[in-house]
């Protein structure tokens, strides 16, 4: 499917993501298609608009010293063109460079891009600056870095002699649709941004009408009639920038959005998608051999579901050369088995046929991998999908859902990590609604830590055991199989040293794979010299803290009391961390136990000390029970999270000439949520291990 999604528009709204790409990374080709820059009069159905060279703008509050006047954006449905005027003063000299820049971006195997003018005004004077001589049109290719290419062309150039307090005046237009839509019309605008705007203009112009739904804002829009068509007009002047704040969840639409569509409910799609994906074509012979291979290799229906899903993800690479219709139309299943690679679709209904032929029902499924329930509160679009997956029903009539583009999965058919998508519509023309889909991993972490501390001198050993499931069991699995194994042994020993001095491993880590189970094993056996470090604020002692450091990286610890804003958490998920430590001798110590539940969090944090065998074990769980922190919650959210604070982890500390100190809990001595920030950056190197950034490539 072709990579659109919500978030990702909402971040770079329509204005920004027309007229200046940056940090873009080009793939530079010769050009077929369109190679050059058309120019025309602006198209007689364009309304003309005007703006204020001076809108009540809080100059402090202008990003990049580039200041949005006008952003301009006018369809006309029948026609198939799109028409773009976007006018920006340039405020200082940072400006300078994106205001003279000119990217403008397009798919030549069904579009065709026109210029109108490009003007630069300078204290009342219209200076002409368009010239189709001195554009490039070169190939780009936003996504290579996932194995996607869809196409796309920029048309580019760069103004000579810009200045601050020039206004940039532009105009162009696109014609063309994408085919597969059969003339139907979908799309996303945006009535604000997060940095202040002059005015926004969205004009569609339509036959019949067109269904919209209006999200964060009540401007409706002025319904009129002109030279035959329905138009509908939204115009905002100097809207007021949105906040923004971290930890926005990614499904949530913040923006004031407007969505627009041809189709009235999800059946047309589910019809849509139906025709799109069907197949008629009988499978190869080679195809069919890899078929009855697996049919007489394994003897129950789920194993043959594994098999296939094993296949699919592992032996087809992940590709997508997403040209034109090819961005939702897959390709056939015989091409994708000869060809060996191919995207989500192109990999989803390979799986398909294959189980098909096994008597296994399966379905392509199409989901939006960032959305959630967001995409029920939107109009029925298959814009609104980035993402395809399959769903199977096995001759029990057990419901599950695979993600044939996942690589180096374990588990059996019944307990295969499927991503927490939510909803998924099913490529069926019968369908009318989409599936809920529960997820059934937990995505848990079990740190087991043995401190063995030899004497008051501090040397000291140290054996831990993690145990990752579900998906961090994948995450692992593949960082292991793609990491050299003496890089991957330093960043094990890297971790333990942002807490320890002088520490390594005294032999390699033992990794245990249990794949039926989707369980991997990593222990580690590391010698610390000395243990203790010099005690903050107290120069006459040393201390040694132990911190349940798995729990970090899902609580989000807020530093303001109050949001306007949900958060997100990672959801779902959960941790456990014991940590044990053995004592060189008698020790004082008092046991504690404390538990904070809500309904955003569980968090269990109890610590006992054996006086017989001066043995301290603290055991922390911590699970996290939501996706978000609704901003009604915050204040009970953040009061819970002071609280945590107070029992997060425990220090040791003895008197530099080693006279015995009882043991103190945290709640007297450090803060640790107020360091998490410096300790994450320290650990930032272990975190590419824990979390590798595959984006599960759709």
């Amino acid at each position: 499917m072709v990579r659109k999604n919500i978030y990702f528009y909402q971040k770079t709204i329509f204005l920004k993501h027309l007229i200046t790409l940056k940090f873009i990374f080009f793939f530079l080709s010769l050009s077929f298609g369109q190679q050059r820059v058309y120019t025309s009069d602006i198209p007689s159905w364009v309304s003309p608009q005007n703006y204020n060279l001076s809108p009540n703008i809080d100059e402090e509050e202008i990003s990049q010293g580039l200041l949005t006047l006008l952003a301009d954006y006018q369809i006309n449905v029948p026609k198939e063109e799109s028409h773009f005027r976007i006018a920006s003063k340039i405020t200082n000299t940072s400006g300078v460079q994106g205001g003279s820049t000119i990217n403008v971006v397009f798919d030549p195997s069904y579009q065709k891009l026109t210029f109108h003018s490009i003007n630069v005004i300078r204290n009342g004077e219209i200076i002409n600056k368009l010239n189709p001589e001195y554009f490039q049109v070169i190939r780009r290719e936003l996504n290579a870095e996932n194995y996607l290419y869809d196409g796309s062309y920029t048309a580019m150039t760069n103004l000579s002699d810009v200045r601050v307090g020039d206004v940039v005046d532009l105009s162009y237009t696109i014609k063309g649709f994408n085919p597969i839509h059969g003339g139907k019309y979908s799309n996303l605008f945006y009535l604000n941004d997060y940095v202040p705007i002059g005015k926004v203009n969205i004009i569609l112009y339509t036959k019949n009408g067109i269904n919209y739904k209006l999200y964060n804002t009540d401007k409706e829009p002025i319904i009129s009639t002109k030279n035959g068509y329905k138009t509908y007009n939204w115009t905002t002047i100097t809207p007021k920038s949105f906040f923004y704040e971290e930890y926005i969840p990614s499904w949530k639409i913040m923006l004031p959005t407007i969505a627009v569509t041809d189709y009235n409910n999800w059946s047309e799609v589910t019809s849509w998608a139906s025709s799109i994906f069907s197949q008629n074509e009988a499978l190869s012979s080679e195809l069919q051999q890899k078929i009855k291979d697996i049919d007489s290799n394994n003897k129950s229906d789920g194993k043959k579901i594994e098999a296939v899903l094993d296949f699919v993800q592992n032996e087809i690479r992940y590709l997508g050369l997403e040209f034109g219709i090819g961005s939702y139309k897959p390709n056939p299943p015989n091409k994708v088995f000869e060809q060996r690679y191919g995207d989500c679709k192109d990999k989803s209904l390979l799986m398909v046929k294959m189980l098909e032929e096994l008597d296994i029902k399966a379905y392509p499924m199409l989901v939006n991998s960032t959305l959630k329930n967001t995409i029920l509160e939107l109009p029925p679009s298959p814009e609104f999908f980035d993402h395809c997956v399959v769903k199977v029903v096995d001759n029990n009539d057990n419901l599950m859902y695979f993600d044939p583009t996942l690589s180096e999965q374990s588990g059996t058919y019944k307990n295969r990590h499927f991503p927490n998508y939510e909803y998924g519509l099913v490529v069926d023309k019968t369908i009318k609604s989409f599936d809920t889909i529960i997820s059934n991993s937990d995505n848990t972490v079990y740190i087991y830590e043995e401190y063995d501390i030899k004497d008051l001198k501090g040397k000291a050993t140290l054996n831990v055991k993690t145990t990752y499931t579900d998906v961090e069991a994948d995450r692992m699995r593949y960082v292991i199989k793609n990491t050299a194994k003496t890089s991957f042994h330093n960043e094990l020993e890297n971790f333990y040293a942002q807490y320890h001095n002088n520490v390594r491993m005294r032999k390699n880590p033992v990794i245990e794979d249990n794949k039926d189970i989707n369980e991997l094993i990593i222990k580690e056996f590391y010698a610390i010299d000395s243990i203790w470090k010099p005690m903050n604020l107290e120069p006459n002692k040393i201390s040694v803290e132990f911190v349940p450091s798995n729990l970090l990286n899902i609580l989000v610890s807020p530093n303001m009391d109050s949001r306007r804003h949900p958060i997100e958490l990672p959801y779902p998920v959960s941790r456990y961390h014991t940590t044990k430590v053995k004592l060189p001798q008698r020790w004082r110590f008092q046991s504690s136990n404390n538990v904070l539940s809500n309904d955003v969090f569980y968090y269990d944090s109890n610590i006992k000390f054996n006086k017989k065998d001066n043995i301290i074990t603290a055991k922390n769980y911590l699970k996290i029970q939501k996706p978000l922190v609704e901003v009604s919650d915050f204040k009970s959210f953040k009061k819970d999270i002071n609280l945590l604070e107070k029992s997060f982890g425990f220090t040791i500390f003895i008197e530099k000439d080693a006279a015995l100190i009882p043991v103190k809990s945290n709640k007297e001595s450090t803060n640790w949520f107020l360091t998490i920030f410096l300790i994450l950056i320290a650990t930032v190197a272990i975190a590419a291990v824990y979390y590798y950034v595959n984006d599960y490539k759709k």
